[in-house]
């Protein structure tokens, strides 16, 4: 994610927007996983949100 400038939804300090495409978020929870159409889940992790699919990335 760092060496493409950071995600696709921030900008660095002269404005450019990072190349990172972010694939999973608070936009796809509860939508169909792209590779395996399973639900993307939303978990709390350390203070923060995950979105994830349970099959493509069983913990």
């Amino acid at each position: 994610m760092t060496a493409l400038g950071g995600r696709d939804s921030e900008k660095d300090l002269f404005g450019n927007p990072g190349r990172y495409q972010t694939k999973l978020s608070s936009k796809t929870a509860g939508l169909p996983c792209p590779a395996c159409s399973t639900l993307i889940v939303k978990e709390t992790f350390l203070g923060g949100s995950v979105y994830f699919c349970p099959t493509c990335q069983a913990l």
